[in-house]
């Protein structure tokens, strides 16, 4: 890869290859089941793979992306565009069940494909940072002919791809620090094209992909029955009840149980909605109520009563934002 001109030369010095910092899809494969198969036969095995190189090789680039690495049964591609990364990881797995329908199971090959999207350091044709990390800690949580996805690439398809998605929810990944929320792909729609000559133009609306993408509906009572919801929500319920199971507080206690309780409601109520808005929604309504609990004075009841309204003013915009954005 050319080195970017306009970025700052390495402190390695002249002459030297310079390093970048970019945005990218980063889409790891790997064949399932390859120690068995080299264990089966090594000579039949090592053309198959040099074969899926060349396959997913090809690929990539017809979705305009380039692969930067092959090690073993593994490819490393990356994309500047994440709908093009899972577009291209969708047309492999079809590939490979169209081949592996003629071939005896003994000979199939299957793939398990993680993509993430995160910002990684370009050097040479190297990728490296938590990005690529991430990708490959995706991809063994793949179904073998499957896809799995991080919510960073779901933000980015959901209304782009027509995919039955699975939200697989909050998962630790190894040597990752933070939890990662996933998505598994469940079915592969209809062949997906490849990108046109011409998609480098200016985009057309009516030319954008169909809307569908779908998640695995949880109920909301399942939502806060897990124990992240169910216990900060008993907890709740106890401050609200103080007054009748321990003591008068003036009201101080039920008001932070009835902010706790919202602030629990308020994030199922997002996260099943995908309006981040109704969190803060929610949270200006437990604030209000605080009114209610307490009824300290007329001016600590306007203050409850102003301090709600702002924060759920500041939900109901975000939510015309949103709306007004994909609309």
């Amino acid at each position: 890869m050319a080195s970017d001109p306009e970025s700052p030369p390495s402190s390695q010095g002249q002459g030297q290859s310079r390093r970048r910092r970019k945005l990218s899809a980063i889409m790891m494969a790997d064949v399932s089941g390859f120690s068995r198969m080299m264990g089966a036969d090594e000579d039949a095995t090592v053309d198959q793979i040099k074969e899926f190189h060349r396959q997913v090789k090809l690929l990539v680039e017809q979705f305009e992306g380039r692969v930067v690495d092959t090690a073993g049964d593994s490819v490393l591609g990356e994309f500047d565009s994440v709908v093009n990364a899972v577009r291209c990881a969708c047309r492999i797995q079809e590939e490979q069940a169209a081949e592996n329908a003629g071939r005896s199971p003994e000979e199939r090959i299957q793939t398990r494909i993680g993509i993430h999207l995160g910002d990684v350091i370009v050097e040479d044709y190297r990728v490296y940072g938590d990005g690529v990390n991430i990708a490959a800690r995706l991809e063994p949580l793949a179904d073998p002919g499957g896809i799995c996805i991080s919510e960073a690439v779901y933000q980015q398809i959901w209304n782009k791809l027509d995919l039955n998605l699975e939200d697989l929810g909050l998962k630790d990944l190894k040597n990752i620090e933070h939890p990662i929320r996933l998505y598994r792909v469940l079915r592969v729609g209809a062949p997906v094209a490849a990108p046109s000559p011409l998609a480098n133009a200016p985009p057309r609306l009516a030319e954008s992909p169909p809307v569908s993408a779908k998640t695995s509906d949880e109920s909301a009572a399942a939502a806060l029955l897990r124990p992240a919801s169910l216990v900060p929500l008993s907890v709740g319920a106890f401050l609200l009840l103080s007054p009748i199971i321990l003591f008068p507080s003036a009201g101080v206690l039920s008001t932070g149980g009835a902010i706790l309780t919202s602030v629990i409601a308020g994030r199922v109520w997002a996260r099943r909605s995908r309006q981040s808005g109704n969190f803060l929604l929610a949270l200006g309504l437990g604030i209000a109520s605080g009114a209610l609990w307490t009824d300290w004075s007329r001016v600590t009841n306007a203050l409850f009563v102003l301090g709600g309204l702002i924060v759920a003013a500041l939900g109901v915009g975000g939510r015309r934002s949103k709306d007004s954005a994909t609309g």
